[in-house]
């Protein structure tokens, strides 16, 4: 049986987020030939990686490509790319007797990946439908090409880098290889790109087809932060960012034990909690001698808005994390996961949300300048100079 063909493409400046997403995929997947498109990363750099995962079959291959041949080649509106994302129209050219799946930089592979490169197609191409452009796109993210199919059209690549260059182009590669593929192709299930880059978009402008269609799909196989809220950012919104850097800090040795021992490699410490917080300002009773006196305990601030300097600041603290213009799910599961809230924000708040935390018989928590409420017997109010008090009842939960 043939060694499965990868392709990834990044150059030196993205590098470590392809490494995040080709260590994903080796941890799920072993005996792969992955060949990386770059214009300018190191020799060096394969050879370690290769001496490393020579032990478990799999080999990483560096593909040098001229980025003039790209001049000219259309970006569209989007401040994340650059023409190296044009990189994979080469595949059948580079590759031309083989079937590579593509695989985008900003993809994490979370589960074996066998069946889809096992899929037997006549098709030029295999892909996902573009979330926000079904009808008329596939989405280029993950890509299964057929390059001996694609090849019995004569001149294909030099086809494909002409379009690429006319104005207009509204979403780059992506608009070139549904241009000449999208009534071709053969349409795969979701879960091997599962747009989630995309959710705050489509919770921002009520976009409800997206928001169903990805609220149908649970443990995704690829998961794809396909848009500028990357889940490296300092801040960011999108679902999955845990996963992400859980992925990122792995090692190549993780990946080896986990291949021939079966071992998984250890999540974070975990924390007690957590303690949960909606704010709508940057104003709070006592919540540094909190997060400081309680570090064994998590802490989590959301806000339905970007945030400012002052909470921002808070990142310095290992227990604390900031959920930045929350989605609607992401806050559904957060509430569920804490052991209590701190009503200790200052300003405008959401009764509604408290309220509904009540409802599920955990405590709220606030002191006498910061509480929103009375009446309630979970409610519980504290003096404003019992900050003590209040952490001895905390360290009573969980």
């Amino acid at each position: 049986m043939s060694v499965p063909v990868i392709a990834m493409q990044c150059n030196y400046a993205y590098l470590d987020k392809l490494f995040t997403s080709l260590k994903s995929l080796l941890y799920h997947n072993s005996g792969l030939k992955v060949y990386i498109l770059n214009p300018d990363i190191p020799q060096e750099w394969f050879k370690n990686v290769n001496q490393q995962l020579n032990s478990i079959g799999d080999s990483v291959i560096d593909l040098k490509v001229d980025q003039s041949v790209f001049v000219g080649s259309q970006i569209s509106f989007s401040n994340r790319l650059n023409t190296m994302t044009f990189n994979k129209l080469l595949l059948p050219k580079l590759l031309p007797g083989e079937k590579v799946l593509y695989l985008d930089s900003d993809v994490i592979i979370n589960h074996s990946i066998t069946t889809l490169l096992n899929l037997d197609f006549s098709e030029p191409v295999a892909a996902v439908k573009d979330l926000n452009s079904p009808d008329s796109e596939i989405n280029a993210g993950v890509v299964y090409f057929n390059n001996p199919v694609i090849n019995q059209q004569q001149g294909i690549v030099d086809q494909l880098l002409s379009a690429s260059k006319r104005p207009g182009l509204k979403n780059a590669d992506q608009s070139v290889l549904s241009q000449f593929f999208y009534h071709q192709a053969k349409f795969l299930p979701r879960t091997y790109n599962y747009e989630v880059g995309i959710e705050g978009y489509a919770v921002y402008h009520h976009i409800d087809r997206i928001i169903s269609e990805l609220a149908r799909i649970s443990d995704p196989v690829i998961i794809h932060f396909d848009s500028d809220d990357k889940p490296w950012n300092l801040l960011s919104t999108v679902r999955y960012r845990e996963l992400w850097w859980y992925y990122n800090g792995m090692s190549i040795r993780d990946i080896i034990d986990h291949v021939t021992l079966g071992t998984n490699k250890p999540q974070w410490s975990k924390l007690r909690g957590p303690l949960f917080c909606l704010t709508n300002s940057q104003d709070f009773s006592h919540l540094t001698e909190l997060v400081t006196t309680l570090s064994d305990y998590q802490f989590e601030i959301a806000a339905r808005t970007s945030m400012g300097p002052k909470l921002v600041s808070l990142l310095k603290y290992p227990n604390v994390r900031l959920y930045q213009g929350i989605l609607p799910q992401v806050m559904t599961d957060r509430l569920n996961c804490a052991k209590a809230y701190l009503d200790v924000n200052r300003g405008m708040k959401d009764i509604k949300v408290i309220r509904q935390f009540l409802k599920s018989g955990k405590p709220v928590l606030a002191f006498n300048n910061t509480m929103s409420m009375a009446g309630n017997d979970q409610y519980l109010v504290f003096e404003n100079d019992q900050v003590e008090k209040m952490i001895d009842w905390i360290r009573t939960i969980d």
